[in-house]
């Protein structure tokens, strides 16, 4: 059976229809490499705009804005009294080995170590050996204090993980981050804090 005139034009036409939605659909799915930049610019900035109102949001209480009187014992065994880092900059990064954000800042706090003065304080992280034994096994350099109880976390008023206080070289505390820190931001905060 032989279509007619009057069915093979409107046949016609739902087929070119149904081209121009297909074509019209895979122009929506094409990307161009500005266009997956800007996306991903984006994205960035709304992810840095969240991590920063978290990290407000749970910032501890801290009464004491500068370096406490405070006696840690590092693990080759000697004892320093946190005042006693004034005159540069410090970073005081509590962390555990259990938490798994502190997985990914623990190597940019140890690679900043390098350079600045760091103390690190493992929160509810096993014994000394334990301890030490996790940091050679993730290429950590930091002195880290064993904080086996959480005692120095609670006189901090840390109860989220990881937490970074940062102290300028007059030994007030500039700024603190909760959660996740990119290594150009610390490095922003510690020259911002030199210069303040």
């Amino acid at each position: 059976m032989r279509h007619g005139v009057f069915y093979d034009r409107p046949l016609q036409k739902q087929r070119e229809f149904q081209s121009q939605i297909r074509e019209r659909d895979m122009k929506k799915f094409t990307f161009s490499p500005k266009s997956v930049l800007i996306e991903v610019a984006k994205l960035l900035v709304m992810l840095f705009i969240v991590a920063n109102v978290v990290s407000y949001l749970k910032k501890p209480e801290v009464v004491d804005q500068t370096l406490p009187n405070l006696n840690v014992t590092l693990p080759d065994g000697t004892a320093r009294n946190l005042e006693s880092y004034a005159g540069k900059p410090l970073l005081l990064y509590f962390w555990g080995s259990w938490c798994p954000i502190c997985k990914m800042s623990s190597p940019v706090i140890s690679d900043l170590s390098q350079k600045y003065q760091v103390v690190a304080v493992a929160v509810n992280s096993g014994s000394d050996k334990d301890l030490k034994s996790y940091m050679q096994a993730h290429d950590l350099h930091f002195p880290a204090v064993n904080d086996a109880d959480g005692a120095i976390a609670q006189k901090f008023g840390v109860d989220t993980f990881p937490t970074t206080f940062i102290y300028n070289s007059k030994g007030s505390l500039i700024f603190t981050d909760v959660g996740y820190t990119s290594k150009p931001s610390l490095l922003l905060k510690i020259w911002l804090g030199d210069i303040f």
